[in-house]
This record gives structure tokens, C-alpha cells and sequence, in this order.
């Protein structure tokens, strides 16, 4: 069992090799990191963006939730004011 775990780790390690010589010494391999890092640059610009429009949905979010809230507090004095003028009327 011993003896199939280093040989499975040897061929792994070679495969790792192989590939790395061929992307690092190879025209095309160092063609392929460049479009690879540009991939990652563009991925990385989108994420940015991401993150700006989930700050700004955020802002938009607890503007909302303030404007609710005003209306709340708004529309409960005018209700209180209402029970108020109604129990007034109701004793005169």
C-alpha cells in the first residue's frame, strides 16, 4: 500500500512538471499565461464592479428603510392625532 501512495505521488509531481516546463518554456505556454493572467485581471475588474454596485444597492437599501420608517412614524401621528380629535368629539 505504501509503495502505491509514492508512486501515485511521483506521478502526480511529474505530471505538475511536465506541465509547468510546458507553460514556462514554451512559446505557446507563456501565450496561454499571458491570456490566463489577462483572464484574471478581467475577472478581477468585474469583481470591483461587483462590489461597487452591492455597496450601492446597500445605501439604496437603508435610504429605503429610512424613508419607511418616516412614513411609519409619519402616518402614526397622524392616526394618534385622529383618535384624538375623534375622543374629543366624542365628549363635547
Amino acid at each position: 500500500m505504501e509503495d502505491r501512495k509514492i508512486w501515485t505521488s511521483v506521478t502526480l509531481m511529474a505530471l505538475v512538471g511536465g506541465v509547468v516546463t510546458a507553460l514556462l518554456y514554451t512559446n505557446r505556454g507563456r501565450q496561454s499565461l499571458l491570456r490566463f493572467e489577462e483572464a484574471m485581471d478581467d475577472f478581477g475588474h468585474s469583481l470591483q464592479q461587483l462590489r461597487g454596485a452591492v455597496r450601492k444597492a446597500g445605501f439604496v437599501a437603508a435610504q429605503g428603510m429610512e424613508v419607511a420608517t418616516e412614513s411609519m412614524d409619519v402616518v402614526s401621528g397622524l392616526i394618534g392625532k385622529t383618535e384624538r380629535r375623534s375622543a374629543q368629539s366624542t365628549l363635547h
